[in-house]
């Protein structure tokens, strides 16, 4: 602890003090330096971005540091005084570099960099990012410190591959050249369960409609749904333990959720455990279950049985046709406020925003969504798999509003495990051995409960 407090605090100084120089200039060129977190993302995609900059800047030289452990090599650079100009870096990390760079004022307000036209365009920053997440991304930050980067999402997962573009006839009663229909409507949603049970009255490889790695996977599901069903009202006064479960909205959550018995891959309950549970995430893979509830970590935690050139699809939680609801985790891209480079390092963000930088996102991101207007479109003509792209379009477009990790408020009462009452009663339906009347029943019993404590 000693350690990594002297630690901190070396870092911290070197920020308000030797930081303060930015990074230095060379002679011959300009050389501007980005540092990055290699993730799930990769790479690929800063070595195009930086060959795109290079040649549209003829003279400066880009000069990356993209690793996983990103933050051991650039401290001792920033304590050198010859730190990066251009961060990829969340908050949140073991090192907390981003908000060490945060507190100590060193990261550079953006407001005035919105009203620039992006690279190649006449249209301002401001007007080409997605607002919502733009607004995200600086919530607690006094001013526009922050531009989102990357936007992904806890949602309904599915191979893309088994899924058709968008742009079909509508209809849940045919496939196109032998692909299945997106929903966006848990009527829809059903109407392809069916769809599915009877082609496999003929064809036993037909996948069923759903499955979910663990019923505590239903905790963000079930949030999004009853806001979709009864509004954020009567939502509100779900999350906060009043007697509303019996209202015919909230109730139709649960029977919708209980009519996916007929649907449900029969493998699911069995393996929705600890020990089971990835191979409900390898059904959706396989395709022997078209969608799950999960998260975007699902890619990674699953990178060893998926085949090369798989696609996955994320969309958000399905509605009764209203307003949709999805949770999302957004990484941020930020500038050194004091960096000798600060024009240079503009245009290079003006110039990641713009369609040729955005373009580098799509071939090289490993299937990253970039929070940029222009995004859906620019992925799928540079070869992006258009069903993925097709279930993110609603957040581009705002018809899918954000919920938090954990809507229901903070409250314990004896004998009562609120998650297993909401989630995990799931099990025990789709198994049979309780109805979803005895669901009802029991989230009245414990929420009354919770409600008596607070």
């Amino acid at each position: 602890m000693k350690k990594l407090l002297v630690s901190l605090l070396i870092v911290t100084l070197a920020l308000t003090s030797v930081f303060a120089n930015g990074a230095k200039e060379t002679t011959g060129k300009q050389v501007l330096k980005v540092a990055g977190l290699k993730g799930a993302y990769g790479d690929e995609y800063w070595k195009l971005l930086k060959a795109g900059f290079e040649a549209s800047h003829p003279g400066v030289e880009v000069q990356l540091t993209v690793e996983s452990n990103v933050e051991d090599i650039v401290q001792p650079q920033i304590q050198a005084g010859a730190g990066p100009d251009i961060f990829y870096l969340a908050k949140n990390r073991p090192a907390q570099l981003t908000e060490l760079m945060l507190s100590s004022e060193a990261v550079a307000d953006l407001s005035s960099l919105l009203e620039k036209n992006v690279y190649g365009s006449n249209v301002k920053l401001k007007d080409a990012l997605v607002t919502s997440l733009l607004n995200e991304v600086n919530l607690g930050n006094n001013g526009t410190l922050m531009l989102p980067l990357f936007f992904s999402s806890n949602g309904l997962f599915y191979n893309a591959d088994l899924f058709y573009a968008n742009n079909g006839n509508g209809a849940l009663d045919a496939k196109v050249d032998g692909k299945y229909e997106l929903p966006s409507t848990w009527d829809e949603f059903l109407a392809l369960g069916q769809l599915l049970n009877e082609e496999r009255k003929t064809n036993p490889a037909a996948p069923y409609l759903f499955t979910y790695p663990t019923s505590g996977y239903l905790d963000t599901l079930i949030p999004a749904t009853i806001i979709s069903a009864a509004g954020q009202e009567v939502a509100s006064q779900a999350f906060n333990y009043e007697p509303v479960w019996t209202q015919t909205e909230v109730r139709k959550v649960f029977e919708y959720l209980g009519a996916l018995k007929a649907y449900l891959l029969p493998t699911t309950v069995a393996n929705a455990n600890g020990e089971g549970f990835r191979n409900n995430q390898q059904a959706v893979i396989d395709g022997t279950a078209l969608f799950m509830c999960n998260g975007d970590w699902v890619k990674g935690e699953m990178a060893d049985t998926t085949p090369a050139g798989f696609n996955w699809g994320t969309m958000p939680f399905l509605g009764f046709g209203g307003e949709r609801y999805g949770i999302v985790s957004v990484e941020p891209l930020w500038i050194n406020k004091n960096t000798k480079n600060m024009s240079l390092a503009e245009e290079f963000v003006l110039y990641v925003y713009s369609d040729e930088g955005l373009a580098c996102f799509a071939k090289g991101s490993n299937g990253g969504f970039v929070p940029a207007l222009d995004y859906p479109d620019v992925a799928v003509a540079n070869g992006m798999n258009a069903s993925s792209v097709d279930g993110y379009r609603d957040f581009y477009t705002g018809k899918v509003a954000f919920i938090g990790w954990s809507s229901f408020a903070t409250a314990s009462a004896e004998g009562v495990d609120w998650k297993a009452t909401y989630c995990e009663t799931m099990d025990s339906v789709m198994n049979g051995t309780k109805t979803v009347d005895q669901w009802i029943d029991q989230l009245m019993k414990d929420s009354a409960k919770l409600k008596a404590s607070m």
